[in-house]
């Protein structure tokens, strides 16, 4: 009887217990030249920071694979040895990885200021290391991976869609709205660069006009453009245009 009397007043006590417990959000550099994220139930807008070396042919790799699906962590990147009071505004590099997903991109060769914040609620580990070999590759991808419907990920006005021929060679287009009456197409065929990058050098660019009678007409603007699409994560790509720099510090989000 007594121990029944008891039982409750226990269990409330483990109860409070574990109400008390603090959320965590913590970000560390480790001596392997490697960033540790670790969060328990951390808050949104947490933020630490760490330090790492980049040096020549490498990439950073961001893995949140460990995250939390749903919980999204926000790296900034800037050059230099910088403590908290001191980080700029305007970072060098910067990304947003969610829960469950990996990122990897080429910098340059040097030290940078890593700030990490949660961009939600946060549980698990996520780990920001550098790889010599193609980065995405280590983590599974492959040019295929970027076959797909991509959208302009601030305004949605340009699509990109990518397709595999059977030659092994990718066949895109790109339609970017410019008003109810004019679109701006680009259409190419490219090849494999890296794990996660094609390269193309047939670049077709055209801007379609729309008469008032609902009739088309077509302008050229230039023939054999290069560039290239690299897949900065599973969920977001960027286009490098060498000719007019049409899609520079523009990320694109999968649609399918």
């Amino acid at each position: 009887m007594f121990i029944k009397k008891l039982l409750p007043l226990f269990l409330a006590v483990l109860m409070l217990s574990g109400c008390g417990q603090k959320p965590v959000f913590g970000v560390s550099t480790n001596d392997d030249n490697s960033i540790s994220v670790t969060a328990d139930r951390g808050p949104k807008d947490s933020m630490g920071l760490g330090y790492l070396n980049v040096d020549e042919n490498e990439q950073i790799v961001i893995d949140a694979t460990g995250m939390n699906d749903g919980g999204q962590i926000c790296c900034r990147f800037t050059h230099g040895v910088l403590g908290s009071n001191a980080f700029p505004d305007e970072p060098m590099y910067e990304t947003t990885v969610s829960g469950g997903d990996s990122a990897s991109f080429n910098a340059e060769p040097g030290e940078y200021t890593v700030a990490v914040i949660a961009e939600s609620k946060l549980n698990g580990s996520a780990r920001i290391f550098t790889a010599l070999a193609d980065g995405m590759a280590l983590l599974g991808y492959t040019p295929d991976s970027l076959v797909g419907t991509w959208s302009e990920k601030i305004a949605g006005r340009g699509y990109i869609s990518i397709e595999k021929s059977s030659d092994d060679l990718y066949h895109v287009q790109i339609n970017w709205g410019n008003g109810a009456t004019e679109m701006y197409l680009w259409t190419m065929t490219a090849s494999p660069l890296e794990s996660n990058t094609l390269h193309y050098d047939d670049c077709r660019h055209s801007i379609i006009t729309i008469a008032e009678d609902g009739s088309d007409s077509e302008a050229l603007v230039y023939e054999n453009g290069s560039g290239s699409f690299t897949l900065l994560s599973t969920n977001e790509l960027m286009w490098q245009d060498d000719v007019e720099q049409a899609g520079q510090d523009t990320l694109f989000v999968s649609e399918s």
